[in-house]
């Protein structure tokens, strides 16, 4: 939908050239382009929203993993046989 610029719409307004009827054409048209913008605005958020749960997940999990690694890797150290060499 198109429709003028707010700018030109108040500076017509203040010219005198537009009249209340006009104004309020604009005004509804103006009111009804946020609402598209808004809605599309919250889609994105919501999609973006969904990327960010998503990503946290795989972060958790791949902390979980590499916690579960180190406690593996930290018994196997504890289970090594030491192999410092003995004092003459």
């Amino acid at each position: 939908m198109g429709t003028y610029d707010c700018k030109k719409v108040l500076t017509d307004w203040s010219n005198g050239t537009l009249t209340a009827d006009m104004a309020l054409g604009h005004s509804l048209q103006h009111i009804a382009e946020l609402y598209e913008r808004q809605a599309a605005a919250n889609a994105t958020n919501r999609k973006l929203q969904g990327a960010l749960d998503h990503l946290e997940n795989k972060v958790k999990t791949l902390q979980a993993e590499i916690d579960r690694l180190v406690t593996e890797f930290g018994r196997k150290l504890e289970r090594a046989p030491s192999n410092s060499p003995t004092p003459v």
